[in-house]
């Protein structure tokens, strides 16, 4: 288990955006995962859609999902990872 703490710097963000709306706090749930694109779909299939995601996928790549409207938390997928 890791725990992140992540500061938004000014800008439009996922994590701005979390912090106006509800204050200091949870942000994000992260896991570990192969085949992102293929979860990404199933996600979507089930109205989580993709927020955004970064990364290299040579190195490693992370991706948000929006799943507030269903699990209250937004999901991040890590792949690549070491």
């Amino acid at each position: 288990m890791s725990l992140e703490l992540i500061q938004p710097l000014g800008g439009p963000s996922s994590w701005q955006e979390v912090l106006d709306e509800k204050g200091e706090g949870l942000h994000h749930i992260a896991f570990q995962v192969s085949g992102t694109a293929e979860k990404a779909q199933v996600l979507a299939e089930r109205d989580i859609p993709l927020l955004h995601q970064g990364g290299d996928p040579r190195t490693g790549q992370f991706t948000y999902f929006d799943a507030r409207a269903s699990l209250g938390i937004i999901v991040e997928t890590l792949e690549g990872y070491k």
